[in-house]
């Protein structure tokens, strides 16, 4: 499973956001609400806590601000000063220590509900063993190392394996980047189609 210091969502945004992170298999680890910044802005001091820390597999670092797109937009009536302001005393902070920041909106994270959906239906498949079984993750892997499957045809190659056990397997698979799918496009089920990642095999060598 993906480091996660600590795990405390306050909203469904908030929620859909983590998913995305927990399983974006490019996340080495994570923290929400990691720090409180006191920032002088325009005279004033700001009081705030960034919403998440994200460490990146290639060492890459990134505070996050979650927020509605029209919390931020004075064009639209649900603009809020307050969250403009939060939001500004952030990117200065990060700004003045080097770090990375990014504010990400319900548009980005829900921009492809079909993807959030199906991570949705994977992460409980992950944690349902605290590691795979090994006999079964070299065989499932094999088959689809050699061509392009959906997840029936890996189950009619294994009727010895029970499908529970071969969907936990695909989706610890999908979730750790050791092979790839099409879950961005269509919804997962046993037409989703699976393939080995060879950039993964790439970054092992």
């Amino acid at each position: 499973m993906k480091m996660n210091r600590t795990i405390r969502m306050f909203s469904d945004l908030e929620y859909d956001h983590w998913v995305l992170i927990e399983g974006d298999p490019d996340i080495l680890c994570f923290c929400e609400q990691p720090i409180k910044i006191n920032v002088l802005l325009e005279g004033e001091m700001v009081e705030s806590i960034l919403d998440m820390w994200i460490q990146r597999k290639d060492g890459a670092e990134i505070f996050v601000e979650i927020k509605y797109a029209a919390e931020l937009d004075p064009k639209n009536s649900n603009f809020s000063p307050r969250s403009l302001r939060q939001t500004s005393a952030q990117r200065k902070w990060c700004e003045q220590n080097g770090f990375k920041y990014e504010i990400r909106t319900d548009k980005e994270i829900r921009g492809n509900l079909v993807y959030l959906d199906n991570l949705k239906l994977i992460l409980p498949y992950v944690r349902q063993r605290a590691t795979p079984i090994e006999t079964d993750w070299h065989r499932i892997l094999a088959a689809i190392k050699n061509r392009s499957n959906t997840i029936f045809h890996v189950e009619q190659q294994f009727p010895e394996i029970p499908k529970q056990r071969i969907r936990e397997t695909i989706c610890r698979m999908i979730y750790t980047g050791v092979i790839r799918s099409n879950i961005d496009k269509d919804p997962f089920n046993s037409t989703t189609e699976v393939w080995f990642n060879d950039q993964t095999e790439m970054d092992r060598k």
